[in-house]
């Protein structure tokens, strides 16, 4: 059974006009849904398992009374309503928490009930069928959400206020510093740019490989997504898709339909899977254990620069730094490219790979 996404015969011209659908969205609030979803049931996410028993640890009976009561906005897919429908995209959660605020103050709360509604029929009916709770879902119950729904008939703001209490209460128990400690802003944006940069260079049709997500493949000029249901999606000329890795969504793929197109939630965590060796992983540390390599690596992740650059920095001389660049360049830390005379030195994706977030651990003294 699948969700059969077709495209506009504009996006189906060629490669370029079919490029133009796609777009990544980067969003702290989306990796904060998710985690409570993974709170949820910690039991089927063993890839976050360690971190879901060590937070429930750290929670309140009452914070779980809360994370049950408001569970049908993250306990499937996020009603893209909840993100103001992607109009006003962020970097930051602070913003997007109030860039939410203020879309909730002024939507009508009928839009936003409906939203749930959907999402707790979609849920007990199409969503979860036996097949479904066979495979991913298995032993899963929906929650009665005629509570939640209730509430937000008789007195919405109340209910707003509500959850983004329970928000604060949980960004400072756990997010904040998950997202700190795990340097999650970091792994979103590599895994963004290294798709990017891949989507640029070979399309779309082969991007859905390159993603490495089983249930995402292309067929027939449609693409297909993998799901315990059927679904037929037509996309017009002007509908986007949206592409939005998740730290915390394994092992789901989340499809929803929103005004402008279609957001798919997908597992970036499960595609770490750079390896090297023993010998490798030594000349990677031996590179990395000078200060003055590290001080290179530093400066080269803000811009790439030229030996001669580093030199005048550092107040070292071109040949130290150039033994220093060797080095690391052995290791494959650092490549270079040519502009005009010049050579230009800037790191590899190798050091972000093994260690995300690698770049934020350094001060730069200097």
């Amino acid at each position: 059974m699948t969700i059969k996404i077709s495209f506009g015969d504009y996006a189906l011209q060629n490669n370029e006009t079919l490029t133009q659908r796609i777009q990544f969205v980067y969003s702290p609030l989306n990796e904060l849904f998710r985690s409570l979803h993974v709170l949820l049931n910690p039991r089927h996410h063993g890839m976050n398992i360690d971190w879901a028993l060590e937070a429930r640890q750290t929670l309140s009976d009452d914070f779980f009374n809360q994370l049950h009561y408001f569970e049908l906005i993250y306990e499937l897919g996020v009603p893209p309503i909840f993100f103001n429908n992607f109009e006003n995209l962020t970097n930051d959660l602070d913003e997007e928490i109030n860039n939410l605020k203020r879309f909730l103050s002024h939507e009508n709360p009928k839009n936003v009930w409906q939203s749930l509604a959907q999402a707790a029929q979609q849920r007990e009916n199409q969503f979860i069928p036996k097949l479904a709770k066979s495979l991913e879902w298995r032993d899963y119950q929906p929650t009665n959400s005629k509570q939640l729904l209730a509430d937000l008939q008789s007195d919405p703001q109340k209910v707003y206020g509500n959850l983004f209490g329970f928000i604060d209460d949980y960004r400072r128990a756990v997010f904040d510093k998950t997202w700190q400690d795990r340097s999650l802003s970091q792994f979103l944006i590599n895994e963004i740019k290294n798709q990017s940069t891949y989507l640029r260079d070979h399309g779309f049709v082969n991007l859905i490989n390159h993603l490495e997500v089983d249930r995402l493949h292309w067929q027939q000029n449609q693409l297909m997504v993998t799901k315990p249901f059927d679904q037929q999606i037509n996309l017009g000329n002007h509908d986007v898709i949206l592409l939005v890795p998740s730290y915390f969504v394994w092992p789901h793929l989340f499809v929803d339909r929103f005004e402008d197109g279609v957001t798919i939630t997908y597992d970036a965590l499960n595609k770490i899977k750079t390896k090297v060796n023993p010998d490798e992983l030594s000349e990677i540390f031996n590179a990395l254990s000078d200060p003055v390599r590290l001080r290179i690596m530093k400066y080269l992740s803000d811009e790439p620069l030229t030996t001669q650059s580093l030199g005048q920095i550092m107040t070292m001389s071109a040949s130290t730094v150039s033994h220093h660049l060797k080095l690391l360049k052995q290791a494959k830390l650092v490549k270079t490219q040519k502009d005009r005379k010049f050579v230009l030195y800037s790191p590899t994706n190798l050091i972000d790979d093994l260690i995300p977030g690698f770049y934020t651990y350094l001060n730069q003294s200097d």
